[in-house]
């Protein structure tokens, strides 16, 4: 997906605007021009996707931006288009989190990387960075990656007792969790422990 880069604040106070307009044909005529301007960059006489030197900037998926203002067009009532409006506008000036980790639930739709299915069906099993196939019974690095995510916050410790050739831990370092790995097998150990220590933690903010 292509990114678009908005003006957070630009983008919000004109969808704020649209909050007073109680008539359907003039809300949706400037849900339009909005809509253009997104999708039309050369077209931005607004300054909606101005990029400024502060923290105002957001990025995000141009088409499900695209499709945010799509849903808005396609509300049948003014309550319903101020409710579309109102959580777009949420989505970009707020960050709601489960507790459980950082996922922004008022951008999930951007999460598409992540499987919320009770089956999950992967592709070809991630090779890249450290990870490699040579341990009995492991398994590939896209479910640690999953549950870390799900479950787990940036900085928080993870602890595998059967750390094996370190799927989890080299997913805990390259996510930004702090690990900790148990394994019975000094020879095992001594063959990961390089392999994790491949992978520096990210820096933080």
């Amino acid at each position: 997906m292509s990114q678009v880069y908005i003006n957070r604040a630009r983008l919000s106070d004109r969808l704020s605007n649209l909050l007073t307009i109680q008539t359907m044909n003039a809300l949706k005529m400037e849900v339009h021009t909005l809509r253009e301007v997104i999708d039309r960059h050369r077209e931005d006489s607004l300054g909606i996707l101005n990029i400024t030197s502060d923290n105002e900037v957001v990025p995000m998926e141009k088409n499900l931006l695209l499709a945010e203002f799509d849903q808005i067009m396609q509300a049948q009532s003014v309550e319903r288009t101020h409710y579309y409006i109102d959580r777009l506008v949420k989505g970009l000036s707020e960050v709601k989190t489960a507790g459980v980790n950082d996922i922004n639930l008022r951008r999930w739709k951007e999460y598409d990387d992540i499987i919320t299915d009770s089956l999950w069906i992967l592709g070809k099993r991630d090779n890249s960075g450290a990870h490699e196939g040579w341990y009995w019974g492991n398994f590939v690095p896209q479910i640690p990656n999953q549950l870390l995510r799900r479950y787990t916050k940036s900085g928080e410790w993870v602890l595998d007792p059967f750390a094996g050739s370190g799927t989890t831990l080299i997913e805990c370092r390259r996510l930004g969790r702090n690990c900790l790995g148990i394994e019975l097998n000094a020879a095992v150990a001594q063959k990961t422990k390089p392999a994790i220590e491949m992978h520096r933690m990210p820096q933080t903010r």
